[in-house]
C-alpha cells in the first residue's frame, strides 16, 4: 500500500495562510487529503513495479510522485489525470522514445505485462473491468505509455478496458468520498466555456473567465511552464502531492 498527502489550493492558486479571506466561502480554503493506493501486485507485476520506482525515489535528482500534481478531468470519461511530475518529459533517444529528467535519461521500460505486447486489465483478468468495485477509485495506466502519468476513475468507464490497465484501487474510504466530491467542484477549462452558458453573457459565464484568469495569473507566479499551457479538461484549481509513503503490510 501507498499513501499520497494531497493539497488543493485555493481559487487564486495560493496554499500559504491568510487571514484576508472569507473561510465560510469553500473556494477560499485550501482542502487536505490522504488516500490509502492499494496496489494489484499479484495480478500485475510489472505495472506496480513501475509505479513504485515513482514512489520510492526520494533524491532531489530523482523523479517522484512526491512532487507531483493532478492535472485534468476528462468530462467524457471522468477519468482524474494524476502523477504528472514537472520536470520528466518524454524525449527521443536513439530513435526511441524515453523519458527525461534533470537533463538526463531516466529508464522507462513500458508498464505492460510481459503475457503480450498490449495487455490490459481485461485480457489478463476478464472479471476486473474499469466498472469493477462500482467504477470509482481505481488506478489505471494507459498501455504502451512510457510515462508515471496514471488516472483515477471517478466513475464507470468501460470504454478503457481496450487501452487501459488497472494496477489498484484507491481505498473506498471516507477520505476518497470527500476527495472525490473535493475534485467534483473544481472546474476545468473548456474551449466551450461553461456547458449550457454562453460565457461572457451569463453571471456563470462571467465567473469561469474570471477564475480561468486568475488560474493562469497563479500559473505565471509559479513559474511553472505546464500550467500556462491549456487543454481541455485542465484542472482550474492546482492539486498536488506533498509526501509519498510505502506502508508495509502488517505480516
Amino acid at each position: 500500500r501507498v499513501t499520497f498527502d494531497i493539497r488543493i489550493s485555493r481559487q487564486d492558486g495560493t496554499f500559504y495562510v491568510r487571514d484576508d479571506l472569507d473561510t465560510s466561502i469553500p473556494e477560499n480554503n485550501v482542502s487536505y487529503s490522504t488516500l490509502t493506493f492499494e496496489l494489484f501486485g499479484m495480478l500485475c507485476p510489472n505495472a506496480v513495479s513501475q509505479f513504485l520506482k515513482y514512489v520510492k525515489s526520494v533524491g532531489v535528482e530523482d523523479p517522484t510522485y512526491g512532487r507531483s500534481t493532478f492535472v485534468g478531468l476528462d468530462q467524457g470519461t471522468g477519468l482524474l489525470t494524476a502523477g504528472n511530475i514537472a520536470g520528466l518529459e518524454v524525449t527521443n533517444f536513439g530513435g526511441a522514445a524515453a523519458l527525461q529528467y534533470g537533463g538526463r535519461i531516466v529508464s522507462a521500460p513500458l508498464w505492460v505485462e510481459s503475457r503480450s505486447p498490449a495487455t490490459t486489465t481485461a485480457t489478463i483478468e476478464p472479471s476486473l473491468t474499469h466498472s469493477s468495485l462500482g467504477g470509482k477509485g481505481l488506478l489505471t495506466h494507459r498501455t504502451l505509455d512510457i510515462s508515471p502519468s496514471f488516472g483515477i476513475t471517478t466513475r464507470s468507464t468501460p470504454e478503457l478496458d481496450a487501452s487501459y490497465t488497472i494496477f489498484g484501487r484507491i481505498a473506498p474510504d471516507s477520505n476518497l468520498r470527500e476527495f472525490l466530491r473535493n475534485m467534483e467542484d473544481i472546474p476545468t477549462y473548456s474551449e466551450k466555456g461553461v456547458p449550457g452558458d454562453n460565457v461572457g453573457n451569463t453571471v456563470a459565464g462571467s465567473i469561469f473567465a474570471t477564475q480561468r484568469q486568475l488560474f493562469r495569473g497563479a500559473a505565471k507566479s509559479f513559474g511553472d511552464g505546464r500550467l500556462d499551457k491549456v487543454y481541455e479538461g485542465k484542472l482550474l484549481r492546482r492539486v498536488e502531492v506533498t509526501r509519498v509513503q510505502l506502508v508495509e503490510d502488517d505480516k
